[in-house]
């Protein structure tokens, strides 16, 4: 037997021990009390050596079995790939599987997945934003396969941080693979800085400053077309609350842990005093004109594209795993865009910076608690996964790499080369493999991503280097939230939080007085408010998350 057949043989052995334990049932599950821990190694900042890895997926796809391998999730994507298609062929032939895709548009996949998961003829893999509540719920019920003691025989898996495992997992068992993603590249405040210019502004470095710059933005032709078309801010609070309202630093921030109630208690930044002075200011913008008459019930895709389109001055974007071609339109509507991202104000402790986005990872997959029943299938599964998870760098993101090549649906196929960087054809989504399996390779480090090498759009380019340049120097907030589940929270938070956003959009838009903030907060407090902020400093203090600046 060769190495590397010995090394498949040990982990279907291993996965066939581990999955001994499960109980029967509909989905499988745990036995209770099992609490086994990932043993997953936690060095992040180690890298994988593509051409002298052992691809555990392409060895296990030369079993003679051919295993058909279904999969939902939800994509944000403007256009989701099609169940059929040349990539889809192509991941069928190198893993010697019948792989049949199900995506659903993210606005839409939670609803459907819970009458999925309530109907109990799951996927193979089920993907799924984050570890909320029914994660929680589903795993407890045998849903999902425990990965504990499997992990560690995939290269790129097993260098995924512990801390990562640990936000995946379930009295003690881990249910989830996490995807990549960067803590600093998330949304950010982004300003049209060719406003300012046209206007002789300076950039803001805090809310009155802001406050002028959006209102003459509304009154003074920023783009100097002659016509009285444009706005200071696009935001929505549909389906976001105000999450992207006008936090410029930590200490405004909504979703924000950071600041304590006079117990001592973390509290969530909705029902800060710093929140209500964020309100105060798009109150002031509203009854300028500088934010949009419709702006509470407009979807966050149309203010973006309204924003792309030229009509708003500020808005929140990420500088990291974007369409360019929403840049496109805008530099061939306006030649002269110039986008910057705008950096953080001080705060009244002294400090400034941005809430980390999320714990560096964003989507997961699941594995069907059936398969315990499978373990070469399951086995085929996580190696495919461990594989398009590889980081490749990008000095060797090219035709000469065969991973890269194939993952991205081939030279000419579903990419090109343009000025020496890999661009993405656009509507060839359904050629590359990439589109349907982890998209995101795990980076060893923040730096190596390198997001402005992603782009060849001048004004998608422009964005992006300046975005890295000026997030080097800002600080990031660990938010404790991102690390733990309350079921509390998940239970009441979305209608307590939903209940206070109808308050502060009644105060925007001058239908209820800001002096009601008061009662709004104990009307939230008393109607479980406070039961989820004890329950989440209980929870922060058991799991020993500690909140800070990194």
């Amino acid at each position: 037997m060769t190495t590397r057949r010995l090394l498949i043989a040990v982990v279907v052995m291993t996965l066939t021990t581990t999955l001994a334990v499960c109980r029967g049932g509909n989905h499988g599950g745990i036995k209770d009390g099992e609490k086994s821990t990932a043993n997953a190694a936690s060095d992040s900042t180690a890298t994988t050596d593509n051409a002298a890895a052992i691809t555990v997926a392409e060895e296990s796809a030369q079993s003679k079995e051919k295993f058909a391998v279904s999969y939902m999730d939800g994509l944000w994507d403007t256009a989701i790939p099609a169940p059929v298609g040349p990539a889809v062929t192509a991941i069928n032939e190198k893993f010697d599987i019948d792989f049949k895709p199900r995506f659903i548009y993210m606005q839409e996949y939670p609803d459907k997945l819970a009458v999925t998961m309530a109907g109990g003829d799951l996927p193979d893999m089920i993907g799924q934003e984050g570890p909320d509540a029914n994660f929680v719920k589903w795993a407890k019920q045998g849903a999902f396969l425990p990965l504990n003691d499997i992990i560690k025989n995939y290269p790129t898996l097993s260098q995924i941080p512990q801390d990562i495992w640990d936000s995946v997992s379930v009295d003690g068992n881990v249910y989830a693979i996490p995807r990549w993603f960067p803590k600093k590249y998330g949304k950010r405040p982004v300003i049209r800085k060719d406003w300012l210019d046209n206007l002789g502004l300076k950039m803001p470095t805090n809310y009155e400053e802001l406050k002028h710059a959006l209102v003459a933005f509304t009154k003074q032709d920023p783009d100097k077309n002659g016509r009285n078309d444009t706005l200071g801010m696009g935001i929505s609070s549909v389906g976001t609350g105000l999450l992207y309202g006008a936090a410029m630093s930590v200490g405004w921030d909504s979703g924000a842990w950071y600041y304590k109630n006079d117990k001592g208690q973390l509290i969530p930044g909705t029902i800060t005093s710093r929140h209500k002075d964020e309100i105060q200011f798009l109150a002031d913008l509203y009854k300028e004109g500088a934010l949009s008459k419709d702006w509470a019930v407009a979807k966050q895709s149309d203010v973006r594209n309204d924003f792309f389109t030229g009509k708003y001055g500020m808005y929140f974007e990420q500088p990291y795993d974007f369409n360019q071609k929403r840049f496109t339109a805008l530099r061939e509507l306006q030649p002269t865009a110039n986008l910057a991202i705008i950096p953080p104000f001080a705060q009244e402790d002294g400090l400034s910076g941005y809430v980390a986005s999320g714990k560096g990872f964003y989507q997961m997959i699941m594995l069907n608690g059936n398969l315990k029943d499978q373990p070469e299938k399951a086995d085929r599964i996580l190696g495919m996964l461990d594989y398009m998870s590889t980081f490749v760098p990008w000095e060797q993101r090219n035709a000469d790499h065969a991973d890269f090549d194939w993952q991205n649906g081939g030279l000419g196929k579903g990419y090109e080369i343009k000025d020496g960087i890999p661009v993405d054809i656009p509507d060839a989504q359904d050629a590359r493999p990439k589109s349907y399996l982890i998209g995101r390779y795990w980076a060893p480090n923040e730096e190596a991503v390198q997001p402005q090498n992603s782009f060849t759009d001048p004004l998608a380019k422009q964005f992006v280097q300046d975005a890295v340049e000026t997030l080097k120097a800002v600080k990031f907030y660990k938010n404790p939230v991102d690390y733990i589940t309350s079921a509390v929270a998940d239970e009441k938070g979305s209608e307590l939080d939903q209940a206070f956003t109808d308050h502060v959009t009644r105060m925007i838009v001058g239908n209820e007085k800001m002096d009601n903030w008061d009662t709004a907060v104990k009307e939230y407090l008393d109607n479980g408010g406070q039961e989820i902020i004890d329950d989440v400093n209980k929870i922060i203090r058991e799991k020993n998350v500690t909140p800070g600046w990194e």
